[in-house]
């Protein structure tokens, strides 16, 4: 397995050193698997030094069509084959998607409450909300049998992309899963092909104890990847390849893990974030496996951090290596 990098240095008189001539690192480094690039850049990723004054938007409940009572009664029913109108686990209530991204797609309200700051989100709220899109994806791969690839995804707050503060997460399910899953899946069994193993199954076991090692949640495993795809970037993998049910204890070790580095993002000044949970049907190469980046802090005045190098090439621009931020999560866990 190659970790491969590579040091760029530019040289330029820098204003803020009176016009002394000033030389700047960047490293790019390339994902073992995919050899996607990614470049640490230093100081790309500000975060306010106030605490955000969002107080006004996120408590302002009005017309949520997620809140108790309107979820109930105005949000879209499931087809015949779910066997139910809405899937219910503890808090969480699911149902289809109004706008929906493929084939089949739903979203899981994930709490009651109409706000949950990033370090207030607890194991047992994404583990009922994991088993109800479980349930969902489950009833999908049981009724369709063209639909392989699934994915649980969550934005949180607007830099995520979420126009909808309630906390919840959106399921898709289809015969081809994303660009990204493509990629993922197409290389991870060029690589079983080769070594007769999953490739994150060797990542984790390269990585041991080292540096971007962060811990484990049980069954699952967690470090930072060696070229992030985002703004500390941590992946988490499951040790079995099985798609887990409803009622595994892999959905309970991936909720504990991710409250784990919600609570890390949250001591490092973060608010907002997305998770991505990659899911295939019957295949050993693909073990389920876990993506939670952090994006800009959520504020009256945010910035986007998904410019040109994000959306058109296709390239993780971030400001803290992963050696560094995997220690600062690592002591959550």
């Amino acid at each position: 397995m190659q970790f491969q990098s590579t040091v760029q240095e530019t040289s330029f008189y820098s204003p803020l050193e009176e016009f002394a001539e000033v030389d700047v690192e960047v490293e790019v480094r390339e994902d073992p698997l995919t050899g996607r690039q990614s470049r640490i850049v230093p100081d790309n990723f500000p975060v306010p030094e106030d605490e955000p004054d969002i107080e006004d938007v996120v408590t302002d409940d009005e017309g949520c069509f997620f809140c108790p009572g309107p979820v109930s009664e105005s949000t879209p029913k499931y087809p015949d084959f779910v066997g139910v109108d809405r899937g219910s686990v503890g808090e969480a209530t699911s149902f289809p998607n109004l706008n929906p991204y493929g084939s089949h797609s739903n979203v899981v309200v994930l709490t009651e409450d109409h706000y949950v700051p990033i370090d207030e989100f607890t194991p047992d709220i994404f583990a009922d909300g994991l088993r109800a899109a479980m349930e969902y994806v489950q009833s999908v791969f049981d009724h369709d049998d063209d639909a392989r690839v699934a994915s649980v995804n969550m934005n949180f707050l607007r830099p995520a992309g979420s126009s909808i503060v309630h906390p919840h997460v959106q399921t898709l399910v289809d015969d081809r899963g994303t660009n990204e899953q493509r990629t993922l899946i197409d290389c991870a069994r060029d690589h079983y092909g080769d070594h007769d193993a999953a490739y994150w199954h060797d990542l984790v076991a390269e990585e041991g104890d080292g540096e971007r090692a962060i811990g484990a949640t049980g069954s699952v495993d967690w470090l930072a990847p060696f070229a992030p795809k985002h703004h500390r970037h941590v992946l988490g993998v499951a040790d079995e390849a099985a798609l887990p049910g409803p009622g595994s204890d892999v959905l309970d070790d991936v909720a504990a893990g991710l409250v784990n580095v919600l609570d890390a993002y949250a001591d490092a000044g973060l608010n907002s974030f997305n998770v991505a949970m990659h899911l295939v049907d019957d295949d050993p190469a693909v073990p389920p496996v876990i993506d939670v980046v952090a994006r800009s802090v959520f504020d009256e005045y945010y910035w986007s951090d998904s410019p040109f190098f994000t959306v058109l090439h296709d390239e993780g621009v971030v400001d803290v290596a992963p050696e560094a931020y995997a220690a600062e999560v690592r002591a959550q866990f």
